[in-house]
């Protein structure tokens, strides 16, 4: 990987603020109670709460694009079990209500405590969500505090080509997965990736280190080119689930104009790359992947208590 210079960035993290809105309003548990200061985990007064629908969810605006560090959320006392599978999505799009943005976590109750912590690591974005893609059900949420700041901006002409080690889920008839990162962006039989057919097919770049990831460059199959279709792009450092439980960037689709197409991750940071077909019976077939970003900014975080609020000094070198 080639040498950047280093370049020091300050910034103070700040509670974030702006307006909420839910799928639906369940007799008068507003959107707004979870952004209205009170940690209270008592109910009506203080929580949100939707109508049982399917897929609910609970969106923050804020007043512009900012790079998000902290989320707190407090859960209800009670239906504590109605946060478990609970996803939060950031980004600028508002697709789907905003719940196709990058996703930072999926949580969880948490049993020895009502207050949970939640890192997303500076993902930028205006829109805050909480999604619950399941069918029939509540979202319920008693506070969020979304903590982060409008700097360092992200600068993509630092990025460089990141290389690494490819596996994937399984291998038809000799096309490996190390043939997606060999160089060449030829779309034929001899340059490519391609899974058995099999539930859930993915493919894994594993970097030599902890890296903040800006683009990636994908180059579909010139046949079959729908099997681009719903791939999830992963990035995370955890192999949970063979790393496809890492936070979300992207769904990528087969582009009519052209068989290489780019993603802007915006500096989600991980050592694994993960592309996710979460499909039954399937086949994952990729011709290319070139995944660019950099070692800094290095992400680092120590708190300092100011006015009796715990902020965090948010520290990039990049």
């Amino acid at each position: 990987i080639p040498d950047v210079p280093i370049m020091y960035f300050l910034i103070i993290d700040v509670p974030l603020r702006g307006a909420a809105v839910q799928s639906s309003t369940y007799e008068g548990w507003s959107a707004g109670q979870a952004i209205d200061g009170s940690c209270s985990p008592d109910g009506k007064d203080s929580c949100t709460h939707t109508l049982a629908m399917d897929n609910p969810w609970w969106r923050l605006q804020l007043d512009g694009v900012y790079r998000v560090s902290v989320i707190e959320i407090t859960n209800m006392y009670s239906t504590r079990k109605w946060l478990d599978g609970v996803e939060i999505h950031i980004g600028n799009s508002l697709v789907n209500n905003g719940n196709d943005n990058p996703r930072c976590a999926i949580i969880h109750d948490v049993p020895d405590g009502l207050t949970q912590t939640v890192h997303c690591w500076g993902m930028e974005g205006m829109y805050v969500n909480f999604y619950k893609p399941f069918n029939t059900t509540y979202l319920m949420l008693c506070e969020v505090k979304v903590y982060g700041g409008r700097n360092p901006f992200y600068q993509s002409n630092i990025a460089v080509p990141l290389r690494g080690a490819a596996v994937q889920s399984s291998t038809a008839s000799g096309w490996t997965a190390g043939r997606a990162i060999d160089g060449s962006c030829s779309s034929g039989t001899d340059s490519c990736t391609h899974t058995s057919e099999m539930d859930n097919p993915w493919w894994r770049l594993q970097l030599d280190g902890v890296y903040r990831v800006s683009v990636i460059e994908i180059t579909n199959r010139n046949v079959a080119r729908d099997r681009l279709d719903g791939v999830e792009i992963h990035i995370g450092n955890s192999l949970v689930n063979n790393g496809n439980d890492n936070p979300r960037c992207a769904i990528i689709h087969d582009v009519p104009d052209s068989l290489t197409q780019t993603v802007h991750c915006w500096g989600m940071e991980g050592m694994y790359v993960n592309f996710y077909k979460p499909f039954n019976t399937t086949a994952l077939t990729l011709c290319e992947v070139k995944v660019y970003g950099g070692r800094n900014p290095f992400y680092q975080s120590k708190s300092s208590l100011v006015w009796g609020w715990v902020y965090e000094c948010d520290i990039w070198l990049g």
